[in-house]
């Protein structure tokens, strides 16, 4: 049964591995930092700058249930007035590793990093009780920031296992790198997992998220599922993002005469 303790455990840890995909991609120094070997031709170009997708952009690149798998269907109750109303009644607890506080606050607050200039997300899942879940988002930054989010990140020092208590019940969480295949301009994955309860009661989830970058928009897909994870739908969900997110970009691109 998808109690409120799960629903907010499952909050935390898509936001566990969201903050934990931003600590390890790889580095983006080489493009970010100027080539002092060369020197620019005076009739050279100046580089275009991709302006960040708007709204109505983002939302355009989103995924729909028809490109997930069959047995996937819409999650009604992962947005809207049920989670506002999830995040108001519940206490997001303390860690106990202070370094890794942020990731707890991170599921609630959004973190205190730089915002997105638009941002767009779908939910879906294939049991409104037992899941998988999955949540797709697509989110525009100016290339600068994008680049930085993939840059490995100090954040997870310490935070590879940690414990808290949400809500009333005890949590601990184990992080690791994914493995994953390389779409967009750079992609890196986390897979974080949790245990909720003690002896007489508990509840094992794992969630396993994926970043991509194309350009300066960011596309990630998370699914968080209780021994009944879909890799598939992932990989596909992912891929026919990074696929629609440059076809919205190139179509902007175009209409802006780059």
């Amino acid at each position: 049964m998808r109690t409120r303790n799960s629903r907010a455990a499952t909050g935390v840890l898509a936001a566990v591995s969201l903050l934990a995909v931003a600590g390890c991609g790889g580095s983006a120094d080489a493009e970010e930092q100027p080539k002092a070997a060369k020197s620019a031709s005076p009739s050279a170009s100046p580089k275009q700058v991709a302006a960040p997708l708007t709204q109505k952009q983002v939302e355009e690149a989103l995924i729909e249930v028809a490109d997930l798998p069959k047995g996937w269907k819409i999650d009604a109750s992962g947005s809207g007035e049920d989670d506002e109303s999830a995040e108001e009644e519940f206490d997001v607890g303390k860690a106990d590793k202070p370094q890794c506080q942020p990731l707890l606050d991170g599921s609630m607050t959004g973190g205190s990093g730089v915002k997105p200039k638009a941002l767009a997300a779908a939910y879906f899942t294939k049991s409104s009780d037992a899941g998988p879940y999955m949540m797709v988002t697509v989110e525009a930054y100016t290339e600068k920031q994008a680049k930085e989010f993939m840059k490995p990140s100090e954040t997870l020092t310490g935070c590879e296992s940690f414990g808290a208590e949400l809500d009333g019940a005890q949590v601990d969480f184990t992080s690791s790198e994914l493995s994953v295949r390389q779409v967009g301009d750079e992609t890196v994955g986390y897979r974080s997992s949790t245990l909720i309860g003690d002896e007489e009661f508990y509840l094992a989830m794992q969630s396993d998220t994926v970043t991509a970058r194309i350009g300066n928009t960011l596309v990630t897909v998370s699914q968080t599922s209780m021994s009944n994870a879909d890799q598939n739908a992932l990989d596909q969900a992912l891929g026919k993002l990074v696929e629609k997110t440059r076809k919205v970009a190139a179509k902007g691109a175009a209409g802006a005469g780059v």
